[in-house]
Order: structure tokens, then sequence, then C-alpha cells
């Protein structure tokens, strides 16, 4: 006999036993009810954790003054982000109507994208700003090719000097 099937002999059971044991009625419903509980719980159990995070937090009131003031905040800063915006594509059109182009439309754009600074429109007026940044007309930078002593030496060139050896 194999050391398994020794140690089950001993216990007065053989692997035919074991399997009915194992087949009774009691242990495949308990067994039933443990995987439907894991699967239930993995599909479901979000829910149940979102509705104790919603007790442990509730969300705060409209009418609460500490709210109130916090939404302030968050819209002034939003506001604030939304302004600096204007100004640095502002600038930025100035700057192309000083090289001389014609950018009167891209600030009358920049402006009316301005007018829609309310919670609901500023992530709209954003992305016009954004897009009509990069339509402003820019002059061409002139490039040269780099010459042979422009580049860079290898920091991680690890070839010895050529020469004398030093003694140590």
């Amino acid at each position: 006999m194999l050391d398994g099937e020794a140690g089950l002999a001993s216990a007065g059971l053989s692997a035919m036993d074991l399997l009915l044991r194992l087949l009774e009625r009691r242990v495949v419903v308990i067994g039933a009810s443990l995987l439907a509980a894991v699967w239930i719980g993995g599909r479901w159990g979000g829910y149940a954790q979102g509705r104790a995070d919603l007790m442990m937090h509730p969300p705060a009131d409209a009418v609460s003054p500490l709210s109130v003031d916090i939404k302030k905040d968050v819209e002034a800063r939003e506001s604030a982000k939304l302004k600096g915006l204007h100004r640095a594509v502002s600038a930025e059109i100035a700057a192309a109507a000083a090289n001389g182009y014609k950018v009167d439309k891209f600030q009358r754009l920049a402006d009316s994208a301005l007018r829609l600074d309310t919670p609901a429109y500023r992530p709209a007026a954003i992305e016009r700003l954004n897009k009509l940044r990069l339509a402003i007309p820019q002059k061409k930078e002139a490039f040269r090719p780099a010459a042979a002593e422009d580049l860079n030496p290898d920091m991680f060139d690890t070839a010895r000097p050529k020469g004398k050896a030093s003694r140590r």
C-alpha cells in the first residue's frame, strides 16, 4: 500500500469511502452555499461597501455654511486659473501681433472664451483657449546644423586615456 492509503486504511477509510462521504447531501449543500456566497460577495459586495461608506461619510448639506465657503473658494480658484490662461494666451497673441501677424480675430475669440467663466461652461472655455493657443502663428526660429566641436562629450566613456600608464 502507498503511504496515503495506509493512513486511510488505519483510519478505517478507503478512498471510495472518503469519496462517498464527500458526496453526502450536507457536504454538497455546504460547498454550494460557500461557492454562492463567494460569488455573490464578489458580484454585489461593492454595493454594500458603498452604502457603508455613504453612512460613515454623508455628503455635506448645500445649506451648510462651511460647504458654501468651500464651494466659493473652489470656484474662485478655478476662475483664477481660467483668467491666468486667458492672460497667457493674450500675451502670445500680442507677441504674434508684434511679429506682424494679423491676430485680431484670435483676441476676440480669447475674449469670448473668457465670458464663459461659469461653473457649467468653464471646461469648454479652457478647451477653447488651449485650442486657440495652438492656432496662434509663431515666428520660425533659425536653426543651423551642429558643428563637430559643439558635440557634448560622452559622460559615460570608459575608455582609458592614451598615454603613459600611471603607477599607484
